[in-house]
């Protein structure tokens, strides 16, 4: 009998881990399902949407000097990481940064709520107002599922928000449904 966990590598899979607010747990999620994707042995990419302008490069840094004399592109290259600081004129659309994740079984995507890919919204009770998913200019056909810490009355799967690997093995079931 084949485990359905077993790693298969024909493709990879992109979802999307998605609200209506910050704060009712999206990162939490997603830096939990990374270590349980890594001990099953995938590749894990997270491509996050900033909605407000962090900036890593810091004043003093030999990169931030770089950057503010004008370099378009600084590559900082060390033993165990590589970060790349480009200057741009306009925001990248998604499909223009996936060539930075081609060795990646899964990517998961933070935010970027209005994109073509399957999503997990998450809803905490208490923060926020209601669900993406009943947006009615939402495309339902795109949600997987709902991760969240309370019953909601939807017609697609709910997940406990709390119980980490049964929405591993939701997402994974769904990543070897595609194979």
């Amino acid at each position: 009998m084949e485990n359905i966990f077993s790693r298969k590598k024909r493709g990879q899979k992109i979802i999307s881990i998605v609200s209506t607010v910050s704060g009712c747990g999206k990162t939490t999620l997603i830096e939990g399902l990374i270590p349980i994707f890594k001990k099953r042995n995938y590749t894990v990419g997270v491509l996050k949407h900033d909605a407000h302008n962090i900036d890593i490069d810091k004043e003093g840094k030999d990169s931030y000097r770089f950057t503010h004399a004008g370099a378009d592109n600084v590559v900082v290259a060390g033993a165990e990481k590589v970060v790349m600081i480009q200057q741009v004129k306009e925001e990248k659309q998604l499909e223009e940064l996936f060539p930075l994740f081609q060795d990646i079984d899964i990517l998961i995507l933070e935010g970027f709520k209005h994109n073509k890919f399957t999503k997990i919204e998450v809803h905490r009770k208490g923060v926020g107002e209601g669900l993406f998913y009943n947006n009615p200019s939402t495309d339902k056909s795109k949600f997987l599922a709902i991760a969240s810490n309370e019953k909601l009355d939807v017609d697609i799967p709910v997940l406990d928000l709390d119980n980490i690997f049964d929405i591993a093995d939701f997402i994974e079931r769904d990543m070897h449904r595609h194979d």
